[in-house]
């Protein structure tokens, strides 16, 4: 198959593998769960996305204090820029953060002190089947390993090899009947 209808899976950050039911020709559907990825990673970077935001707040109260009593020379430049730069690095954290939390599938509008997940889905990227699985459950899972593969056959290709004395029998268009 070509190569955008070949998939290898893998998690962004790592994780043990709480739960799967894939098995090597099961058919998976684009966008379903297949699989549950679980990590105190998970919870650390949630619990840091919830703590920049809740610091983002005040940052930007005392960055708008300064600025207000620097126009007015009530208060010197070097403080108002102290504030402004806090301020900056904080909405540059919490843009991170939130990127990463988008990375391994976590929404952060679904957030909050009270809905912290210790596990991510993995999600189907294509319809199609499953070529190999190289974990089982309670595996710990590195971002760089590949968890399953997938296969869309809807656009099979199939690659022979032909000797250079018989390229003088093959024509476009001829039949040929291949097996597996």
């Amino acid at each position: 198959v070509p190569p955008p209808n070949m998939v290898s899976i893998s998690v962004p950050l790592g994780g043990y593998l709480r739960s799967t039911k894939l098995l090597p020709g099961m058919h998976v559907n684009k966008g379903e769960a297949i699989a549950i990825i679980e990590d105190q990673q998970y919870i650390q970077l949630q619990q840091d996305y919830l703590t920049a935001k809740a610091r983002i707040g005040y940052l930007e109260n005392e960055y708008n204090r300064q600025k207000g009593l620097n126009q007015n020379k009530a208060s010197s430049d070097k403080v108002f820029q102290q504030a402004e730069a806090e301020y900056r690095s904080q909405q540059v954290l919490l843009s991170s953060l939130a990127e990463k939390l988008q990375l391994i599938g976590i929404n952060v509008r679904n957030i909050s002190a009270a809905k912290i997940s210790r596990s991510v889905n993995i999600y189907s990227p294509i319809t199609g089947f499953v070529s190999k699985v190289n974990v089982n459950i309670g595996k710990y899972v590195s971002p760089t390993e590949v968890l399953f593969e997938l296969v869309n056959p809807t656009d099979i290709h199939l690659a022979l090899k032909v000797y250079e004395k018989d390229l003088a029998k093959l024509y476009i268009g001829q039949k040929l009947t291949a097996y597996t």
